[in-house]
């Protein structure tokens, strides 16, 4: 199985909404949110990846479609 950044639970610190460019990368170029068949991260992690993008959307830190 293919290991990510966020496998180990120092980094889960760093899954926030400040964080835009660590966040650009689990987004489509469309806008839209990439699945976990892509990613490779657990649930718990997708799901806090998920939250601190619909935060920066709402602050204006990401678009909502390109």
């Amino acid at each position: 199985m293919k290991k990510t950044f966020f496998a180990d639970s120092k980094n889960h610190e760093y899954i926030n909404w400040k964080a835009v460019s660590a966040l650009k990368k689990y987004v489509t170029r469309f806008g839209d949110i990439k699945p976990r068949k892509y990613t490779w991260v657990s649930v718990k992690v997708q799901k806090k990846i998920r939250k601190s993008i619909i935060r920066a959307r709402e602050l204006g830190l990401l678009p909502y479609i390109r």
